[in-house]
């Protein structure tokens, strides 16, 4: 058995699952965590959105579109930060984010312990690896020349 091949096939059928549950609510996954993201960080550029979001600046600009025409988002001006544009949720945002937050719910959770695993030790293990697999991945190789 490989941990990285079961690693990326369990978010495969995690992001598919999601997807599914989300249509309904009019979001791709994507959209809905870009949601989350400016809940958590208002007034981030589309830039920094799309970094976030892991696509392309492009990408990026047609979730904030959809999101902008759904009335999920603002894109406007703070005062005194001149032409900068920040991205911030609406109320009709945080209530979408809210609903889709509860749709989704905890069920992995639920399945982790219908299998005896603990889900908060099972997330911290993997937070504990997804940072060494950072760092080491963020280490640039010697040259050996």
């Amino acid at each position: 058995m490989d941990l990285a091949h079961e690693l990326h096939d369990l978010v495969r059928t995690l992001d598919r699952w999601a997807e599914q549950m989300l249509r309904p609510e009019g979001l791709t996954y994507n959209q809905y965590v870009a949601l989350v993201i400016l809940g958590q960080h208002p007034g981030i550029t589309g830039r920094t959105l799309s970094k976030s979001l892991g696509v392309t600046e492009a990408a990026g600009s047609g979730i904030v579109k959809a999101l902008l025409t759904d009335g999920l988002i603002t894109n406007g001006t703070t005062p005194g930060s001149g032409n900068r544009r920040e991205l911030r949720l609406t109320s009709a945002g945080e209530d979408k984010s809210g609903h889709c937050a509860r749709l989704l719910g905890h069920s992995l959770d639920d399945n982790a312990r219908a299998i005896g695993i603990d889900p908060n030790s099972l997330a911290s293990t993997i937070r504990d690896l997804h940072d060494e697999v950072r760092t080491i991945r963020s280490e640039t190789p010697k040259d050996h020349s």
